[in-house]
């Protein structure tokens, strides 16, 4: 089905989630203000604009700065559509596209037009956005009401067929960017060169990415969120490995993919292999109806018994987990919901008019803690690093002596390895969005498909 049809679908559902989240928390009107740009302190040039996630949510614009979606309960919603007359910046194109005729349109020139556009009555109206400049008559208490995001936040973490297939898409794209890094990574590039590659891979503009590549060689990818870029060259003996965490947005949707790479066969690749199985285990056991906490603790078993079976540790796998030592080579949590934003939100809503669950102290950094669910969006993405901050901690353990301290530090130098993948979750089975790109890319290769053009379409 074309993306002509299936955004049909989409914005229906779109209304229907708002209909029944506005109606029980007392509103008949929601604005949703795409929002403004930004100056850094003591400049006059914005950063990069960002979008309000519950704006593309409803339309697939992602520069359109000072626009907003303006629906009342039972009518057809409306876009007040900015189109600045400016010589300084490319202004925003005429509306068009197979999502114009979901809207009504008003098209402004000034932002005094906007405010004008979203001027009546507030009384039962709610507005999401970063403030209420749009809408000044507003009640503060309306800004934002967090019954309202929430409802609306539990429900985001179901995806419609449409956002399913521009998830798809952007792992199309990521894929390709990741293809073209492991390359450069093979052919002794810095992390600079290796950046640039994938851009040119992916096809897109720095500004673009979902996120910012985290490129770690060798030790740095024993920092979660590296975003160095070393430009030095380093001679084929100095490299050992590569982590890289990169995505790439498809109408407003991002796919979040990490793959890790040894520059020689050898240990590395031996810890890597194992990684590997343990990530493609916990892919094959995301079932409807699990819970992702549970999930998330089997893959601090696995890592266990990786560390077990590498000789790092000597306990028992279990007795590693239940005593916190996997949290020291895995503090992270095994994955999240991805759509809208890279860390997509609703993890820890756990029904839609309820308020969030507490956190887990023992997983801190878990940023998923529902039931799997057909619809769901996630990332399975477990890792192993060698912190020295944390090796430290270790080190004052009561376990410390346990630990193959000599093993660990022919390690740092690796940083650490991660897999990740994106899935899509079925009634009847797990789509592994990620993986399907890479095979897809695979057997293309030579074919007109892999040019860019064709993550394109015309819909």
């Amino acid at each position: 089905m074309s993306l002509t049809n299936l955004y049909k679908l989409h914005i229906e559902e779109i209304v229907r989630r708002h209909t029944r989240a506005m109606s029980f928390h007392g509103f008949d009107r929601v604005v949703i203000y795409s929002g403004a740009p930004k100056l850094p302190f003591l400049d006059d040039n914005h950063y990069t604009f960002k979008v309000n996630p519950h704006f593309k949510h409803w339309v697939p614009l992602l520069e359109h700065a000072q626009c907003a979606v303006d629906f009342r309960v039972g009518e057809k919603p409306r876009l007040i559509y900015f189109q600045p007359e400016d010589y300084w910046h490319k202004p925003p194109a005429d509306p068009e596209g197979y999502w114009t005729e979901s809207f009504e349109i008003v098209l402004t020139t000034s932002f005094d037009d906007v405010v004008t556009a979203l001027a009546g009555n507030t009384d039962r109206c709610a507005l999401i956005g970063e403030d209420a400049s749009c809408l000044p008559e507003l009640p503060r208490s309306q800004l934002n009401p967090s019954a309202l995001i929430n409802e609306l936040h539990y429900h985001r973490a179901v995806k419609t067929e449409y956002e399913a297939e521009c998830l798809r898409r952007a792992n199309r794209r990521s894929a390709k960017g990741h293809l073209a890094a492991e390359a450069a990574f093979i052919a002794g590039k810095t992390e600079l060169e290796i950046h640039h590659a994938y851009l040119a891979g992916a096809g897109v503009l720095e500004a673009e990415l979902p996120y910012g590549n985290i490129v770690a060689v060798n030790a740095h990818s024993s920092v979660l969120h590296y975003h160095g870029a070393d430009r030095e060259a380093m001679s084929p003996s100095e490299i050992h490995s590569l982590v890289i965490d990169a995505g790439a947005d498809y109408l407003g949707y991002a796919s979040d993919i990490t793959r890790s790479y040894a520059f020689r066969s050898g240990e590395y690749q031996d810890l890597l292999n194992a990684l590997d199985t343990a990530q493609q285990t916990l892919v094959a056991e995301v079932a409807v109806g699990q819970s992702f906490v549970d999930l998330h603790w089997r893959a601090h078993y696995l890592i266990a018994c990786i560390l077990r079976d590498f000789d790092f540790v000597m306990m028992s796998p279990k007795d590693m987990v239940s005593e916190g030592i996997t949290s020291m080579f895995f503090p992270c949590g095994l994955g999240h919901f991805i759509g809208l934003q890279v860390h997509d939100v609703g993890g820890y809503l756990m029904a839609p008019r309820e308020r969030p669950r507490l956190r887990d102290p023992r997983a801190p950094y878990l940023r998923n803690a529902r039931n799997i669910e057909a619809g769901q969006a996630l990332t399975i993405e477990p890792g192993i690093y060698f912190m020295d901050m944390l090796l430290a901690e270790l080190s004052r353990n009561k376990h410390s002596f346990k630990v193959n301290w000599d093993r660990i530090d022919a390690f740092r130098k690796y940083g650490g390895v991660r897999v990740e993948d994106c899935l899509l979750v079925h009634g009847d089975q797990i789509e592994n969005q990620s993986r399907d790109a890479f095979s897809a890319l695979s057997a293309e290769v030579g074919g007109e498909s892999l040019k860019l053009g064709s993550l394109e379409t015309t819909d």
